[in-house]
């Protein structure tokens, strides 16, 4: 069960790292939060690595006194396997806490404004409706006017 916590708890890093920076505002949407997601996620990888390590040393440990070739075996590779959780474990928490550090002192992005089209209106009995297109930012500028 706690392998399981650890997999959902990891699934969710990734997720959050793979993420497009959302144009909304709010503090779910924020630089910072993200930030200190990242911070957080850096913080348990780091410990994960280090109880790997403990793991690691304990089973290597238990290799050297295996009295059967069996055991020495079934040790050697559990050293092995805790060793590598160890190096993947410790670089993902390198990686998280770069990006972190990245997000907390980057500094916020700037929206630039629309760029003006020149697009035909339409009107329709005194209503004047102008709709505008930005394909690059995916957003479409909708300007409703009165003329009576």
């Amino acid at each position: 069960m706690r392998n399981l916590s650890k997999s959902a708890a990891l699934a969710v890093v990734l997720a959050l790292a793979t993420i497009e920076p959302a144009g909304a505002d709010g503090p779910f949407f924020s630089q910072k939060f993200y930030g200190y997601v990242a911070l957080g996620a850096s913080g348990w990888m780091f410990g994960e690595a280090v109880q790997a390590r403990q793991n690691a040393n304990e089973a290597y440990d238990r290799y050297r006194r295996a009295s059967t070739s069996a055991d020495a075996q079934t040790f050697y590779d559990e050293s092995r396997r805790f060793d590598t959780r160890t190096v993947v474990m410790g670089a993902l928490g390198a990686g998280a806490l770069a990006w972190s550090v990245k997000l907390l002192r980057g500094k916020k992005r700037e929206e630039l404004p629309l760029p003006k089209i020149d697009a035909p209106s339409l009107q329709i009995k005194g209503i004047g409706v102008d709709l505008q297109g930005v394909l690059l930012w995916r957003r479409v500028h909708l300007t409703l006017s009165k003329d009576f």
